[in-house]
């Protein structure tokens, strides 16, 4: 279990501190408003993100303002006598979180004014807001007035107007109804989780703590989970709830921080609601460190329970499901998960390795495993694809509904060219993890390549849905369009790829080829990279001799002992050359060429070679049927 829960109030722990402004729900200072109530601060009517621990050493603050608060007594209000954290560090980072917040200064305050080595003094003015009265007399007695003009209004009139009066009462009635009744919730985001803690390895835990949740959430199929690396991308500024919200398509955000001394870790949560900017539900919990991920599993059930989500039987049993780890394989494991998303998968690797040494019990740290294998082997190294087939099998034999290792069990049986095994795994995949982006993607690319078009923009969809400001997903939607020949879709969305993430490199040649297969050479040339020596010669090709100078220059831009594959036979085929482009992709197929196993299905260049029986052959090995429908050209 979760382990000790502490009710999120500003009230707990110790005795009340005499308060010369407590009489107030709401404090103000400048143009801040802090609300003792809901524990909300806002700047100007916006509400500002400020973890659950800071803001409440903030009301201590504004309850004295112009007085020490001494070190002890914040000590005593907020850390319990038998804290575990390192306090001097954990008061620190939570000043230094409200000074971020008020944007003030230590060197010059505004606000928070330190008293080195006693405590820290709020220096400007706080102010009770006066909440409005209602005015409890009663109403003048109808019909007691000298209005000439009333008395001379017959009853008819009268009636009409207690009518209107009572459809006006009604309809507002019925709006505020409306308005205050509870909406459900079917979609949610967990934002970055902050770190506590000044140890700088520490914000693997907080980025760990953050992917588990989103991972355990992500198992509920009746919720709609946007992903930890979109979440992470919208929340990177101090916007207002609503708006990050709109960011990720959500209803509903989870915020808070973590830290950890120790075995022991302490994690504070809430749960927002975004269209309201409502704190709908919050906690602090402590937890032993070889528990974290059993608690991220128990906390998205609690969650769920506070949004009246439906968890099925089957749900509820996984996410009860102890998961223990032994710290040191924790940080291992989270480390590793940072170093893949961020494309070092080499370095992830050799993290997850060190996991499964240390643990060779725990099925997150092989699949993470299987998972960077398979990421080294698309991006060229294309013998650890049974490595990453062999480390996905140790993690499903450990736990069979493990879904990253299902999903890599997706890519390599494609890779092995048995697309009905593929999409069994990747199916399993997101049947245990219904809102896993990363699935839906991949299985999108998958069956674009193997000529699945619907389904395959289908799924690249709903992963753009969970995923929408990923640079990797919108370059998996790259090939899904391209695949279809919806070109123009093609670019759009390697273009926004771009623009996210300028140094993704694959953009480049994903927006030349895009133009290129519209016949838009000049348009190609000027995306291409200008150190590329082959360029002028294109160009001066392209005004020469037209379309064919073109593809006789790429041809000839290609050594003659290398003329085989997807590139050259697209060449032959532009030139008129049928049989040297069927050798070509003949000589490459029998070496099972990954440039055959994606594009020879689906290039629009080998249309008129689908009819061929030797085209045909290659297409049956490969596990796609030759009489596969193919779209028009797309615009």
């Amino acid at each position: 279990m979760i382990g000790f829960v502490l009710p999120d109030s500003l009230a707990d722990g110790g005795e009340p501190v005499p308060s010369p402004v407590s009489t107030s729900r709401r404090l103000a200072f400048g143009t801040f408003e802090a609300d003792l109530h809901s524990g909300e601060l806002r700047k100007g009517g916006v509400r500002l993100r400020l973890q659950a621990q800071p803001f409440q050493l903030l009301v201590m603050l504004l309850e004295r303002p112009g007085e020490l608060v001494t070190r002890e007594e914040i000590c005593q209000k907020l850390w319990s006598t038998d804290t575990f954290v390192d306090f001097d560090r954990s008061l620190g980072t939570a000043i230094n979180k409200i000074r971020e917040v008020l944007e003030d200064s230590a060197t010059e305050p505004r606000f928070v004014e330190t008293l080195p080595r006693r405590g820290y003094r709020f220096i400007a003015p706080v102010v009770p807001v006066v909440e409005p009265s209602e005015d409890k007399s009663p109403p003048p007695p109808l019909g007691l007035t000298t209005d000439k003009k009333e008395e001379n209004r017959n009853p008819f009139s009268r009636g009409l107007i207690w009518i209107s009066a009572c459809v006006v009462l009604v309809a507002f009635a019925l709006l505020a109804w409306y308005s205050l009744r509870p909406h459900p919730i079917e979609s949610i985001a967990v934002l970055p989780l902050a770190s506590l803690s000044t140890d700088p390895s520490q914000q693997f835990l907080a980025y760990g703590v953050t992917d588990e949740l989103t991972t355990n959430l992500a198992q509920i199929n009746s919720l709609r989970v946007s992903s930890h690396t979109s979440s992470t991308a919208c929340s990177g500024t101090q916007k207002p709830a609503s708006q990050m919200a709109r960011c990720l398509g959500v209803q509903s955000l989870v915020e808070g921080s973590v830290v950890k001394s120790g075995d022991r870790v302490r994690l504070t949560v809430q749960l927002i609601d975004a269209a309201s900017d409502r704190h709908l539900w919050a906690h602090t919990y402590e937890i032993q460190a070889s528990n974290i991920l059993t608690a991220q599993g128990e906390l998205a059930g609690e969650i769920a329970q506070s949004i009246s989500a439906v968890v099925t039987p089957k749900e509820r049993d996984q996410l009860s499901r102890p998961h223990p780890m032994k710290p040191e394989v924790a940080d291992l494991y989270f480390r590793g998960s940072y170093a893949l998303t961020n494309q070092h998968a080499v370095e992830a690797r050799d993290l997850f390795n060190r996991a499964t040494e240390v643990d060779p019990d725990s099925a997150e740290a092989w699949a993470g495993l299987a998972d960077a294998l398979h990421t080294m082997a698309v991006f060229g190294d294309r013998q650890a694809f049974p490595l990453a087939k062999d480390a996905a099998n140790r993690a499903l034999a450990i736990d069979p509904s493990q879904a990253q290792a299902l999903m890599v069990l997706g890519v390599v049986s494609n890779a092995d060219w048995n697309p009905t095994e593929s999409e069994k795994y990747f199916r399993q995949a997101i049947a245990a993890r219904p809102s896993y982006a990363r699935a839906h993607a991949l299985f999108g690319v998958v069956l674009a390549h193997r000529t699945k078009f619907d389904e395959g923009i289908q799924q690249i969809e709903l992963a753009r849905r969970l995923d929408p400001i990923s640079v990797e997903t919108n370059a998996f939607a790259w090939h899904v369009y391209f695949c279809a020949r919806k070109y123009d879709e093609a670019i759009g969305v390697i273009r926004a790829a771009r623009e996210a993430d300028p140094t993704f490199g694959p953009a480049r040649w994903r927006l030349y080829v895009s133009l290129e297969q519209k016949g838009e050479y000049q348009k190609a040339l000027d995306t291409a990279d200008p150190g590329d020596p082959g360029v002028a010669g294109l160009r001066a090709a392209l005004a020469s001799g037209g379309e064919r100078g073109y593809w006789q220059q790429k041809l000839n831009n290609i050594p003659p002992n290398e003329r085989t594959g997807v590139h050259a036979a697209t060449c032959y085929m532009h030139l008129g050359r049928r049989e040297e482009a069927l050798k070509a992709l003949e000589e490459s197929y029998q070496r099972r060429g990954q440039d055959v196993s994606l594009w020879l299905p689906i290039r629009e260049e080998f249309d008129p070679l689908r009819s061929d029986p030797r085209f045909q052959r290659m297409l049956e090995g490969m596990g796609i049927p030759f009489d596969s429908g193919f779209p028009h050209r797309g615009g």
